[in-house]
């Protein structure tokens, strides 16, 4: 991160992007990359970046750090010979966390497009990462994004704008109500909703991310804490055969609490460094799509 510049950390996922509803051939190929859906999507969601982007650069930022987010192909769907020139764009699969690798103080505003709503909700293709619920912090409830928003306020950095479908946008809007949030499509169901035009999509994505360079650098964004120590509770997807489930459960250089009021693969963790869930859903993810 270059001193005196306005760096903001964009993160990508693919479903919550305009026109996604099917996660098996749109966003998911077996690793191999080659469905037309996929491609075409790659697309979308290159172009919704890019969006990001520009309206990040008219508002005043000058350095992007992209981190990609989703696992189909192993984290490697942005088109990165159509990314914005002037960004630094991390993929791939294994690396340290998820969806927060390098994210640190020198940042100025986090910025998400194409995530989806949490686990349990009516949203398109709902859930969160390899968990069966959703992810409480203090008891409360916080979706991919809000796990991001979690880490990155413990650096002090604030999430400034997010893209999704309705379902998600209301899950940001309560927890997170400072932020920018651009509703991209209506779910009618798990697998189906109301597309708006993507030129429409791209063009409140740019303002939005225009907006929320502008607030950040007025002081106008909000930054959501919780009092530590942090207690932590989520439990694993049951569709999970066994042997996978038990290394889901024992994450290497972290004991869980079995939390068996709550369900038998649930869990529970106190600590005091946010940073430290992240690692713990690196590797439970880890489990989940190793070849």
């Amino acid at each position: 991160v270059k001193p005196g510049g306005f760096a903001v950390y964009i993160i990508t996922d693919m479903e919550g992007l305009a026109g996604v509803v099917n996660n098996a051939r749109e966003m998911s190929t077996g690793r191999s990359g080659e469905s037309p859906d996929h491609q075409r999507f790659r697309q979308e969601l290159t172009d919704e970046l890019n969006a990001a982007i520009a309206g990040a650069r008219l508002g005043g930022a000058t350095q992007f750090f992209v981190v990609e987010g989703h696992g189909a192909n192993n984290f490697r769907n942005v088109l990165v010979d159509k990314v914005d020139p002037e960004a630094i764009l991390l993929r791939g699969w294994p690396r340290p966390n998820v969806m927060e690798t390098g994210i640190n103080a020198k940042m100025k505003l986090i910025m998400v497009v194409g995530n989806h709503p949490n686990a349990g909700t009516p949203g398109i293709i709902a859930h969160s990462y390899a968990l069966g619920s959703p992810l409480t912090v203090n008891g409360m409830k916080l979706n991919e994004s809000g796990i991001s928003a979690f880490i990155g306020a413990e650096f002090g950095v604030p999430l400034g704008m997010v893209a999704g479908d309705d379902t998600y946008a209301a899950e940001m809007k309560e927890a997170f109500p400072s932020a920018e949030v651009v509703t991209v499509k209506t779910a009618l169901s798990g697998a189906g909703g109301a597309m708006m035009p993507l030129a429409r999509v791209h063009a409140q994505i740019k303002a939005a991310a225009t907006r929320a360079v502008q607030r950040t650098k007025a002081g106008q964004l909000k930054l959501v804490t919780f009092a530590k120590p942090y207690h932590v509770a989520w439990c694993i997807r049951n569709t999970f055969a066994q042997p996978v489930y038990e290394v889901m459960a024992k994450p290497q250089g972290f004991i869980l609490k079995p939390d068996s009021a709550a369900g038998p693969r649930c869990f529970t963790y106190d600590t005091n460094k946010a940073e430290e869930i992240g690692t713990i859903l690196n590797l439970v993810e880890w489990a989940a799509l190793k070849p």
